[in-house]
């Protein structure tokens, strides 16, 4: 099996590439997002001369099967916070009510899987948001929530090669429905939160339908589900993800990135990507769509 080197960094950073390239001695084209495919570079060199440099210049670099193609995945799932958008929303929701920084602290040591007990970690963050006012989540929503570089056109590539899409994630349903409407994602899934008669928050979190809380084993659970109703395997799937309660997908998928991950991540990961934008996972297929 051969394998090609994929380069790629950010979007209109082509002077990086193109500077490791005259290094090298390679000439191949840049292509969007912002990424280079090359063939027949010796995997020893490259990692002893070159990888050291990719660091200081914001380079990935990431080997692939040469006939690894898009067309050949029938599910992509991606995890929401810090993945998809570029804030985590529970801390966000926090930050508002005056509970930032007890709050993000656990979420830290959540995501770095220093609490290796998500649910209980997100039980215990819910829980000191008792008593804050609906209408504060909703002032969050309604301002523009961003997206990470890259947000729509790998969504539209995705679109483009009829490959359904599935957000799913452990923070809420309040903010899931709305990235759903914004991007296009056909399926998402995430926790509820509730409140009271008062619009207040009661301090008590679920999964779906008041079902188990959505953590790690959740997610992959729920995928696994999706694919089957696509008549799909794990082997089939795409999946997208940064922080701990993402391992279990990410190892199961048949193609996956650390997107921007914790360093305890990337290594669950078939491929990471830690300067590229989140459209760079196309220029791992050789029928990059974002290409043509």
């Amino acid at each position: 099996m051969t394998q090609d080197l994929i380069l790629q960094t950010q979007i209109g950073q082509h002077k990086r590439l193109q500077k490791l390239l005259t290094l090298m001695g390679r000439n191949e084209p840049i292509e969007p997002p912002c990424a280079v495919r090359l063939k027949g570079v010796d995997p020893v060199m490259f990692e002893t001369q070159w990888r050291p440099l990719l660091e200081d210049m914001e380079i990935d670099a990431n080997w692939v099967d040469s006939n690894l193609k898009l067309k050949n995945f029938r599910l992509f799932a991606t995890d929401m916070d810090s993945t998809w958008l570029q804030l985590e929303t529970l801390d966000e929701i926090a930050a508002a009510a005056g509970k930032g920084e007890e709050v993000s602290r656990i979420t830290t040591l959540a995501m770095q899987g220093k609490i290796t007990n998500y649910a209980e970690s997100l039980k215990a963050r819910v829980a000191m948001l008792k008593g804050i006012d609906a209408d504060i989540i909703f002032r969050i929503l309604s301002q523009p929530i961003l997206p990470n570089p890259g947000a729509s056109d790998l969504i539209g590539a995705l679109t483009w090669a009829r490959i359904p899409t599935v957000l799913v994630s452990g923070g809420f349903s309040c903010v899931t429905r709305v990235i759903k409407q914004r991007y296009g994602f056909t399926h998402v899934l995430s926790n509820e939160l509730y409140f009271d008669e008062h619009g207040k928050l009661t301090g008590e979190v679920t999964g779906p339908y008041g079902s188990p809380i959505i953590d790690g084993i959740g997610k992959l659970a729920y995928i696994n589900a999706y694919a089957n109703e696509y008549g799909c395997t794990m082997d089939e799937v795409i999946s997208m993800g940064d922080g701990s309660n993402d391992i279990p997908m990410l190892e199961s998928s048949g193609m996956s990135v650390a997107w921007h991950a914790k360093p305890k991540v990337r290594p669950h990961a078939k491929q990471a990507l830690s300067f590229s934008p989140l459209s760079g996972l196309m220029a791992f297929f050789s029928d990059n769509p974002l290409g043509r």
